[in-house]
C-alpha cells in the first residue's frame, strides 16, 4: 500500500469534518460571480474566477498551518515527509479541481460563454497555482492573520496592477483566460506562465516545509519521549491494556 494514502486520508477526513468551510469554497466565488452578473458587469466571470482562486489558496494555507504540530510527530513516528506532502497535495488539488469544475458548470449555465476551453483551462490552472501559493505563504509566514492578509493582497492587486506588472503576478493566467472583454489569448504562454509559477512556488514551499518538519522532529527525538526532562530522555509509559 502506498504510504501517502494514509496522510491523504487523514487530510481528507480533516477537511470533511469542516463541511461549512468546504461549502464556502464554492459559495463565496459563486456569490461574487452572481452578484457581478446581476449588476451587468462584463468582468463577472473574471471576478468570480479570482475569488475561486483565493478560496483554493486559503484552503491550502489553513490546511498547512493546521498541521504544523501534527507533521513533525508523523515524521517522528516513521512517515517520510514526501509521503505527507504527496498525500496533502493530492487532497488539496482534488478539492481545488472539484471546486473549479463546479464553478465552471455554474458559469456555463448562467453566462453561456463562447470560449469554454479558455474558461476551464483558466480555472484548472488557477486552482493549481492557488494551492501552491497558499502552501508557500503558509510556510514562509507561519501566522494565520499575516498569511491571510498576504494572500488577500495577492488576489486584490491582481486585477488592478498598473501597467504590465499584472503579467508577472500568480493569478495572471487565471484572469487572462477568463477575461471575456478581450480577444482569446494564445494558450501556450499562459499555460507555461501558470506551470512555471506552480513549480516555483512548490519548490519553495516544499523545501522550507521539509526542512522545518525534519528539524522539529529531530529536536523532539533528542528530548526523548514525552515525560522526559529537557535534554534528557524520558521514560516511556507502558501502553494501557
Amino acid at each position: 500500500m502506498n504510504r501517502w494514502l494514509l496522510p491523504a486520508e487523514m487530510q481528507a477526513r480533516d477537511l470533511a469534518g469542516r463541511w461549512p468551510a468546504l461549502a464556502l469554497l464554492f459559495a463565496l466565488p459563486a456569490t461574487w460571480y452572481l452578484a457581478e452578473l446581476a449588476s451587468g458587469r462584463p468582468w463577472a466571470i473574471g471576478a468570480g474566477a479570482l475569488a475561486m482562486g483565493w478560496t483554493s489558496g486559503a484552503a491550502a494555507l489553513f490546511a498547512v498551518l493546521g498541521a504544523r504540530r501534527a507533521d513533525p510527530r508523523l515524521v517522528q513516528a516513521g512517515y517520510r515527509p514526501v509521503d505527507l506532502a504527496i498525500g496533502r497535495l493530492a487532497v488539496l488539488l482534488g478539492v481545488a479541481l472539484a471546486v473549479a469544475a463546479a464553478f465552471g458548470v455554474l458559469i456555463v449555465a448562467c453566462s453561456r460563454p463562447d470560449r469554454l476551453r479558455d474558461l476551464f483551462l483558466g480555472l484548472v490552472l488557477g486552482g493549481l497555482v492557488s494551492v501552491m501559493l497558499g502552501w508557500a505563504i503558509a510556510v514562509l509566514v507561519p501566522h494565520e492573520l499575516e498569511a491571510t492578509l498576504l494572500l488577500i493582497g495577492f488576489a486584490g492587486i491582481a486585477p488592478t496592477a498598473p501597467g504590465s506588472l499584472g503579467d508577472y503576478l500568480p493569478f495572471y493566467a487565471l484572469l487572462r483566460f477568463t477575461d471575456v472583454t478581450r480577444p482569446s489569448p494564445a494558450p501556450l504562454p499562459l499555460v507555461l506562465h501558470a506551470l512555471g509559477y506552480a513549480i516555483g512556488l512548490a519548490a519553495v514551499a516544499l523545501l522550507v516545509w521539509h526542512r522545518r518538519v525534519r528539524l522539529v522532529g529531530e529536536r523532539r527525538s533528542r528530548r526523548g519521549p514525552a515525560g522526559g526532562g529537557r535534554g534528557r530522555p524520558g521514560r516511556a509509559r507502558a501502553p494501557r491494556a
